[in-house]
């Protein structure tokens, strides 16, 4: 089979912050830490996704995660990807398919078959695992089916599928009638997640370990609330693009040390920033909000070319894992395993009171409208990425639903002479197309000629509101 030649490497993005600056020699260090506890068999390893809440039990239980999504955004951003997506397609699977599944399933067909890391690999390549932990979160079909179709390259390896679900919305009902039922089955499956680690590391829960992780993770929590909070100053001092790194210990790092002196460092730079009035952006002309879709990861330069027309990005919907935890209303416990089920509860159904209360509303359409207030935003954009229908599908719904509910926006402004005049405030909205790891999928001059597009419709509908 004939593999194609890498991509040629993307201009390096520019940084905002120190700390976003940092992320890739962090990423390049704990891929590097799987590799060496992997020869030196100093850890067990599992295979598994982010934002599955059980990082404090694969920590308590002394096992290293190994990032399966992360190794595939890297292997996108280095544009390496493609190689190991034409293994995938050569297995029979279609590159309509998740494409973060796709090369992962392309690289461990390569590993096993050569019996070692494929060549040139992205920073030292992918551990292979002990054992592999999936979860669907009844929203992503590829995460409970990923590591079944790796499994055939590697049938010496155990999975361990568990479900993470939380009550859909009803407008006409309070969630917090089921919410008891869906507390106990998510601590059941916590607990055989233990049970199952137990067996495979031979190893028992540390249970006061536990408490002490996952309280360490509820201050990261509380942590990177107030540190993303302060990107409401005007002007922001951190943006989207910075957030597309920043997201790393938070989504791949939490209950560690590590991951709270990062955000400590982050807000007391953020903090400096704000007090000399330094933003993302030189002049900012525009605040814009990344309403929806994972980047696309060979192209995170984009985030610059929107900063070299004024525009900032003070807040987004992706990788933002957390809410304040003294909002959400949890009950009280002291047992670690039951505090996990219920802030993934609280989470997810975080914004169900507010959406219930405006008309015509939803969950996801209210944390844009929330969120275009509090920042001050003026214009949304959202990332349909093809591949990837779990996260992407209900983007273009969302925009529409708030177009009908918030647009135009009515605003009291005082006019010159001080009189009361009554305004309309749009918020226009762009649409930008691709994937999150399939490079042929992407046009950079249409993109940018996109963008071009809706930084025009930004600056018209400013000159309206002025005139």
């Amino acid at each position: 089979m004939t593999e194609e030649k890498k991509e040629k490497k993307p201009q390096k993005r520019m940084t905002a912050t120190k700390a976003a600056a940092s992320i890739g020699p962090m990423v390049k260090e704990f891929i590097a830490g799987t590799n060496r506890a992997r020869k030196e068999g100093t850890h067990k390893l599992a295979y598994t996704f982010i934002v599955c809440h059980h990082e404090e039990i694969l920590r308590a239980m002394d096992v290293l995660p190994v990032w399966t999504e992360n190794f595939a955004g890297v292997c996108g951003a280095k544009r390496d990807a493609e190689r190991f997506l034409q293994r995938a397609e050569s297995l029979g699977l279609s590159r309509s398919l998740c494409t973060y599944a796709l090369c992962g399933i392309g690289y461990d067909q390569w590993r096993e078959e050569l019996g070692e890391t494929p060549p040139d690999a992205p920073w030292g390549g992918q551990a292979r695992p002990d054992f592999m932990i999936e979860t669907g979160q009844i929203l992503c079909d590829p995460r409970s089916k990923w590591y079944q179709a790796s499994q055939q390259f590697m049938p010496d390896i155990p999975i361990y599928n568990m479900d993470l679900p939380y009550p859909l919305f009803q407008r006409d009902r309070d969630h917090r009638e089921v919410l008891g039922y869906y507390h106990r089955y998510i601590v059941k499956e916590l607990r055989g997640l233990i049970a199952f680690l137990e067996q495979q590391t031979g190893k028992k829960m540390n249970y006061d370990r536990l408490s002490e992780l996952v309280a360490l993770s509820d201050r990261i929590w509380n942590l990177v609330h107030e540190t993303y909070e302060l990107r409401r100053a005007k002007p922001s001092p951190m943006g989207t693009g910075d957030a597309m790194n920043t997201m790393v210990p938070m989504n791949f790092m939490m209950a560690t040390q590590e991951c709270y002196n990062f955000f400590s460092d982050l807000k007391k730079e953020l903090e400096e920033k704000i007090a000399g009035g330094e933003g993302e952006v030189d002049e900012e002309k525009y605040r814009l909000m990344w309403g929806g879709g994972l980047p696309a990861w060979y192209a995170l330069n984009d985030f610059n070319y929107f900063n070299s027309k004024g525009a900032s990005f003070p807040v987004e919907t992706t990788y933002r894992m957390v809410m304040p935890l003294d909002e959400m209303d949890l009950p009280r416990t002291n047992d670690p395993v039951e505090h996990l089920a219920w802030r993934w509860l609280g989470y997810w159904t975080f914004w169900y009171d507010k959406a219930r209360r405006r008309p015509g509303s939803e969950p996801d359409v209210e944390r844009l409208i929330n969120w275009v207030e509090d920042y001050d935003i003026d214009g949304i954009v959202v990332h349909q990425a093809f591949s990837c229908r779990t996260w992407h599908v209900g983007l273009i719904w969302q925009l529409n639903q708030l177009a009908k509910i918030y647009k135009p926006i009515p605003v009291l402004m005082i006019g010159t002479a001080g009189q009361k005049e009554k305004t309309n405030r749009e918020v226009p909205s762009l649409i930008l197309e691709s994937d999150i790891i399939d490079i042929t999928s992407y046009s950079e001059i249409d993109t940018r000629n996109k963008i071009d597009a809706f930084i025009e419709t930004l600056e018209s509908v400013r000159a309206n509101r002025a005139a």
